[in-house]
């Protein structure tokens, strides 16, 4: 079964031979789910922890060809057509040589239970919505032919039943406890409802305030627009770019309160292109190297406030509370890189007191607050003085806790 370390699972990799097999035969596994056919999504999720031989069950009225032709299937069997039983067709079909995974097409199916199952023993399988039904499962050939010559029922009773709740709820994508899900698709409105699940449950957990609490509705709101529009990832992430350019221009020309409204446009957007990527499972270079752009755009903005406010007749201070402000967040990032080789995770989840810390710590979205409360109020020096401030008691407090935690946990840096 599966191990844990630090509270994150270890899963087993898969076989070169293992088979999976994609069941599209129900109409739920054409709907569209995050963006893509919910069939499509098992297929991709499959392919991206390691799974090579992958067929597809399907009817002859199902072309299915654009989701086969996107795939690097290394077998010319890669559809196999629907006659009436599916694990008669899949037997008959001779794919299955020694174990397999079947899924069924019309769930959405939580990627770590496919993982949780190759790290089981078959034959085993999470039980669909209908009495009888296996939304996913890990069985032998013995079990195929069993099934295939007789009835599922006889396979099921000798297989041992998984739920939801042996799944491990800590999940390293979004950096903290989530249920897993299982979504029986059938109709639009299900797939719609499914796809909402998955932008909800892709929230990340350690967060800032706003990103608690103020940006989720517009965000999820936003993403579910998009994936349902050709729209990518990167497209956001571009315009969001332009955005960020344009808070700094404003900032630079003395519109402190404008720029300061409009720092929270570029942040709801740079959510919205974390969770369109998760939803409709489309990934690149641009969204890897995205945490070096928003770092050059945030000291774009404060480098702009900095010359927005000498133009205003403030005095030589306002560099150096840009310079404490700068210095603070390079060094802060440079302890999260840190962190992150030496440890293997954030700073943010070294202890739960670093989790807690990491709702108001000087970061982006706090500062853009900070910006937005002074600005408003009409104090855009002391405003931007008050956010350096911040940044030098953030990056303290950060630099005490990591050396605490390394002299607790020391590690062999090689």
């Amino acid at each position: 079964m599966e191990a844990k370390n630090n509270g994150i699972e270890a899963y087993s990799t898969p076989t070169e031979d293992m088979v999976v097999v994609i069941s599209a035969v129900a109409c739920g596994a054409r709907e569209k789910v995050g963006g893509r056919l919910l069939f499509e999504r098992a297929l991709i999720e499959c392919k991206r922890i390691g799974l090579k031989k992958i067929f597809v069950v399907e009817t002859g009225d199902q072309a299915g060809s654009s989701i086969l032709e996107e795939s690097d299937l290394p077998t010319s069997h890669q559809i196999i057509r629907f006659r009436g039983n599916i694990a008669r067709d899949v037997y008959r079909a001779g794919v299955v040589k020694d174990k397999f995974i079947l899924i069924d097409g019309s769930y959405l199916i939580d990627p770590r239970l496919l993982k949780f199952l190759i790290s089981s023993q078959p034959p085993c399988y999470f039980p669909g919505q209908l009495s009888g039904e296996v939304a996913l499962g890990y069985f032998t050939k013995m079990e195929l032919e069993t099934w295939a010559t007789h009835c599922p029922e006889a396979v099921l009773a000798s297989s041992v039943e998984l739920a939801l709740s042996d799944i491990d709820k800590y999940n390293p994508e979004i950096r903290g406890e989530q249920e897993p899900y299982l979504v029986k698709v059938s109709s639009k409105r299900d797939a719609a409802r499914a796809t909402w699940t998955l932008i909800t449950r892709n929230q990340k957990k350690v967060m800032d305030l706003p990103s608690m609490y103020i940006d989720p509705p517009f965000e999820n709101t936003l993403t579910f627009a998009l994936c349902y529009t050709p729209v990518t990832p990167n497209q956001v992430t571009i315009f969001n770019l332009i955005i960020a350019f344009i808070v700094g221009c404003l900032f630079w020309t003395g519109h402190f309160v404008a720029g300061a409204f409009l720092t929270y446009a570029a942040e709801i957007l740079d959510g919205v292109d974390g969770k369109l990527a998760r939803a409709k499972i489309i990934f690149s270079k641009l969204g890897e190297y995205e945490c070096y752009v928003d770092f050059l755009y945030e000291h774009w903005w404060y480098i702009a406030i900095t010359v927005g406010l000498r133009h205003q007749g403030y005095g030589s201070a306002v560099w150096w509370a840009w310079g404490i402000l700068a210095v603070s967040d390079i060094w802060d990032n440079i302890l999260y890189t840190m962190s992150e080789h030496w440890y293997g995770k954030s700073l943010d989840l070294l202890t739960p007191f670093d989790s807690a810390f990491r709702k108001i710590a000087g970061r982006r979205n706090i500062y853009a607050l900070i910006f937005l409360i002074g600005f408003l109020l009409g104090y855009p020096f002391a405003t931007f003085w008050v956010a350096a401030v911040w940044g030098l008691i953030t990056a303290s407090i950060h630099t005490y806790r990591f050396a605490r935690y390394r002299m607790l946990n020391p590690v062999t840096v090689t």
